[in-house]
């Protein structure tokens, strides 16, 4: 069996999209969703992993992890800030895993799920591209994966911090940098080569 690609999707969830003014929105929300749709859905017709990444937090945490006083109350477990954004719900096989920490690798089952499933190679979506992402993308570099970012797949509340995330992790991670459009038609290449 070749090995395989996932798409990952960070943190693209209810509770970053609702207009408080301690989480501000990425830019062009509508967008970006539409964009990582198309991802999704491709990726989805060649067989690749599709795995959610989510902030989740339980209620008695709140108040006592680092994450909310930085950021406040937000992704609690029970409430619909937790969940996915409508556009982008998962369907039954894909993955979801919960994270605490701007790494969703960091102390969570991402790593042995990929392995378990021979995944060599990430596509990386989500928000913030120089929090969340960028955390990610490092651990997935230091684990020794493929890790291409999908520029408007990404997006942050501070274009200028975007721009330097994606120079930064394709500088210092080796995280090839694509456009959704390039992200895809790789996805039509032969399995082994996506």
């Amino acid at each position: 069996m070749p090995p395989r690609s996932a798409i990952l999707v960070v943190d693209l969830l209810k509770g970053f999209f609702k207009n408080d003014p301690t989480l501000p929105d990425p830019l062009d929300a509508r967008r970006l969703f539409a964009t990582v749709r198309r991802v999704i859905d491709a990726g989805r017709e060649r067989g690749l992993t599709i795995v959610f990444v989510k902030d989740n937090f339980l209620p008695e945490e709140v108040g006592h992890d680092k994450h909310f006083k930085i950021w406040g109350p937000h992704c609690v477990v029970g409430t619909p800030d937790a969940d996915v954004v409508d556009e982008l719900a998962p369907r039954p096989g894909d993955y979801q895993i919960a994270k605490k920490h701007y790494s969703g690798f960091s102390g969570t089952r991402l790593d042995a799920v990929l392995r378990e499933l021979d995944v060599k190679r990430l596509y990386v979506t989500g928000a913030w591209t120089e929090a969340c992402v960028q955390h990610t993308v490092i651990d997935a570099f230091y684990l020794n994966y493929e890790i291409c970012v999908i520029s408007d797949g990404v997006s942050s509340p501070d274009r200028a911090a975007h721009d330097y995330a994606l120079a930064y992790m394709q500088r210092y991670h080796r995280a090839e940098i694509l456009t959704s459009d390039q992200a895809i038609a790789l996805f039509s290449r032969p399995a082994a080569a996506a």
